[in-house]
């Protein structure tokens, strides 16, 4: 999106504010289009969040944006509290409601309070699902606010050569952390008893100590460690299938990752992965924590079944979730909002 942006509006009028220990995860497409990164240090999340709101109002005054795009909780929170500093138009992105995580009764009604009230001082929330969108409705944030807009990513398929991976058994991929979010202890227990049928290969790591994998893997299992994004994109290619058995996902950008790569997913039945999957006619849907289910599911898997289901993906991801389709979507509503906002919140800069 980031290199969109600048070949449409100049490199002097797009900017990131980041964590510094985001930089070297910022892709080179992003570092060669020249857009102004700024950034801020985050040694824990408090005291990370003080240094972004000090940065943020900062550069609300050196760089005085036009349009404002939050990402994520933490600086959705941050941006939209300090609303009265700015008239430029605020979106903001979840990537996930913080109300779909697992949690105690009286934290999700508290967090679903606190989204109903922070959901009415963005100008517009992009949410990246139709279940994002609906769960928004449920707890009250109005229809005028909410501009529904899937994710994307571009068609074009990192340069490298499939990893090797010499098995004659079904090879099953999982890219990502390795915590209770995204359900690979589930994938743990659900391929036991599998060892003959199934070649696992785990990318991945745990994230702030969150690991769940048992210390000792099934014996079909290889843990390969983290990867870059190339290196995510070998294994991939190798795979025969991918499987997300997250237990709550908003979106879920590893399936159309692999489906871009015509690769055919198991994905669990949560958030936006059962859009994508849009209930088993571009995939296969378990049901989330279902040991079983996903278990029968691994056991029948048929390699030239694979390949057709794979086919099938591959037209989904190029008919609904390709980038130019984002950023077009993401234009039209930049150029919506600045159509009634420019007059008074005219500035030199056009995305923060």
């Amino acid at each position: 999106m980031i290199p969109h942006q600048v070949e449409r509006y100049g490199a002097e009028n797009v900017a990131l504010l980041i964590p510094q220990t985001h930089m070297p995860f910022v892709e080179k497409s992003i570092l060669d289009s020249g857009a102004r990164i700024f950034t801020f240090a985050r040694p824990r999340r408090l005291s990370g969040s003080i240094y972004l709101s000090f940065q943020y109002l900062r550069r609300l005054q050196s760089f005085k944006p036009d349009i404002i795009h939050a990402h994520s909780s933490i600086a959705g929170v941050i941006v939209r509290s300090l609303r009265m500093f700015t008239r430029a138009p605020i979106v903001f992105c979840p990537h996930g409601w913080s109300m779909d995580m697992k949690g105690s009764r009286a934290m999700l009604r508290m967090t679903e309070v606190a989204e109903r009230v922070l959901g009415r001082l963005p100008d517009q929330i992009v949410v990246i699902s139709a279940h994002e969108y609906q769960r928004a409705l449920d707890i009250g944030i109005p229809t005028s606010r909410l501009t529904l807009i899937p994710n994307g990513i571009a068609n074009i398929v990192p340069a490298v050569a499939p990893a090797p991976w010499d098995d004659d058994r079904i090879k099953v991929l999982y890219a990502g952390r390795f915590d209770y979010q995204k359900g690979v202890d589930v994938l743990m227990r659900a391929v036991e008893g599998l060892d003959d049928r199934l070649s696992v290969r785990l990318v991945g790591d745990a994230a702030s100590g969150n690991r769940v994998l048992p210390a000792k893997l099934p014996a079909c299992v290889t843990e390969v460690g983290w990867l870059d994004r190339k290196g995510v994109t070998a294994q991939m290619m190798s795979c025969d299938v991918l499987v997300v058995p997250s237990r709550w996902e908003g979106f879920g950008l590893v399936a159309i990752e692999a489906m871009r790569l015509a690769k055919p997913v198991i994905a669990s039945a949560v958030g936006g992965l059962q859009e994508i999957i849009d209930q088993g006619r571009y995939g296969y849907l378990v049901q989330p924590e279902n040991v079983q289910e996903l278990h029968d599911r691994l056991l029948e898997l048929d390699r030239d079944e694979l390949r057709a289901m794979g086919e099938i993906g591959h037209n989904r991801y190029l008919s609904k979730y390709t980038a130019d389709r984002m950023v077009r979507q993401l234009d039209d509503l930049y150029a919506r909002m600045l159509l009634t906002s420019l007059p008074a919140a005219a500035g030199a800069g056009t995305d923060e």
